[in-house]
């Protein structure tokens, strides 16, 4: 296979990247054609697109008048193009959205087949729409632009984290399905908002500069708020969701989806999915800090009395400025032990993801479900050891596996990574009996990503600019 395709982009446009950086998507060179398109998107820029997609009133393909698209150059890469030309915004789309999907493929182990591929075989990129949000539906992802509270406007397509959200919510439906629309629930809808938030938060950590980043300003100490856990960070103050969180299920316990789709709050804050996703963020969070902390205590990075995982959260919260300061001590000592252990809890994390995308059923989807597949995947791979913790990160947000946790251990700690693909289906799916229910109507699709509103839709601005 011949190399991949070298793009430009920036991995967090909002956090002090000053330039894009080259990254090298899984395409072989000379298979991305210009737009820039290949076999399962294609980017085109309108001229003028003053309507987002309305499905299934207004879909794909684009039929306005559209500038000119980006070009390979000679070599069948991407990367001298100007960042300020409006084919940058095309490329930027495309390498962003390309660069999630090749992160996600490589968790699930197979290439993602769009649930909308016998109508639209690949995603149509539209990255300037005049609106304030950004969506995906079938068979598309487009993008607008807002302006920030110092009164810059900020397209989209430069935001890598709401671009991997909207990826998110299309590898969601092509792997999970969706129950047919009488059953539609508010947790399904709200794990939808989750998941594509930690698809966002997995794949950005694929960069290695955002890695470096992190743990520099962090210090090693991922308790504090950081590049990583605001999502869709928009500038260095303003963030859509932040994935560090306290919030519980009996905080979100009032809200209710009514049969017509509108949220009822009771409080009047008009909390909606993504409030309610806010408890199930928090705990793969917490487990993703867990995973980073046990890493770090093997490998001797810290000494076992900084290790916080057996502390209850009012002693962390009351202690975090000694933490930091040991933590910050300890990173200047043992930076790379710090990076591998945040390496190896993101891969923990996105296999766990994975396995659950693999194995959930739509039709009985909920919170104490999607963790009891999290922590079956742990025993699965060998990680049992993990398991009280993961346990305690969810129980404490309200969300128990308990009831509805079976698990197999495999012979031998590394078995599991040495299985066929297949086999490892079959085997998580014949402890569940969980039979395959991706395929539903594309109204039940249609019907379920209307339901999914978006925190950062505001009035649009006057102007986009590309």
């Amino acid at each position: 296979m011949m190399p991949g395709t070298r793009f430009r982009l920036y991995p967090q446009f909002a956090s002090g990247y000053k330039a894009p950086e080259r990254v090298v998507l899984s395409c072989p060179r000379g298979s991305v054609g210009p737009g820039p398109a290949d076999a399962t998107m294609y980017a085109v820029h309108p001229a003028n697109k003053s309507e987002p997609y309305d499905p299934p009133n207004y879909m794909p393909p684009y039929r306005g008048t559209v500038l000119a698209p980006a070009c390979p150059d000679a070599s069948g890469h991407f990367d001298t193009i100007p960042e300020h030309s409006p084919e940058f915004a095309a490329a930027h789309l495309f390498a962003c959205a390309r660069r999630a999907l090749d992160v996600w493929e490589h968790y699930l182990e197979r290439p993602v087949v769009w649930w909308h591929t016998a109508a639209y075989p690949q995603i149509e990129l539209i990255p300037d729409v005049r609106w304030d949000n950004a969506q995906s539906g079938p068979g598309f992802i487009e993008t607008g632009a807002r302006v920030d509270e110092q009164g810059n406007t900020v397209p989209f397509y430069l935001n890598f984290d709401v671009i991997a959200h909207e990826m998110g919510h299309a590898v969601l439906f092509s792997e999970i399905g969706v129950p047919a629309t009488e059953h539609l629930t508010g947790q399904f809808l709200a794990f939808h908002e989750s998941f594509s938030d930690m698809v966002a938060l997995v794949a950005a950590l694929h960069f290695d500069s955002v890695i470096d980043r992190l743990l520099t300003q962090t210090d090693g100490n991922l308790y504090v708020l950081n590049l990583v856990s605001r999502i869709g960070e928009i500038s260095d103050l303003e963030q859509i969701r932040t994935a560090d969180n306290i919030v519980q299920m009996r905080d979100v316990a009032d809200l209710r989806l009514m049969p017509d789709g509108t949220w009822v709050d009771p409080t009047g804050q008009d909390r909606n999915a993504h409030h309610l996703a806010q408890p199930l963020t928090g705990a793969i969070f917490d487990a993703l800090v867990d995973l980073y902390q046990d890493g770090l205590v093997r490998r001797g990075a810290i000494a076992p009395h900084l290790d916080t995982r057996t502390w209850r959260r009012e002693e962390v919260e009351a202690s975090l400025e000694w933490v930091h300061r040991a933590s910050a001590e300890q990173f200047a000592h043992f930076a790379h032990a710090f990076r591998d252990s945040l390496l190896e809890a993101r891969n923990t994390i996105g296999t766990c993801m994975a396995h659950v995308m693999m194995t959930l059923d739509p039709t009985d989807l909920s919170f104490d479900r999607v963790a009891a597949r999290f922590i079956e995947t742990l025993v699965l791979l060998g990680r049992g050891d993990q398991v009280d913790a993961f346990l305690d990160d969810f129980l404490w947000r309200g969300i128990d596996p308990r009831p509805v946790l079976h698990a197999e251990r495999p012979t031998s700690p590394g078995e599991w990574r040495r299985l066929p693909y297949a086999e490892k289906v079959r085997r998580v799916a014949a402890t569940k009996g969980i039979h395959d229910c991706r395929c539903a109507h594309t109204s039940s699709f249609i019907a379920a990503r209307r339901l999914m509103p978006h925190l950062h839709r505001s009035s649009a601005p006057e102007h986009v600019t590309s």
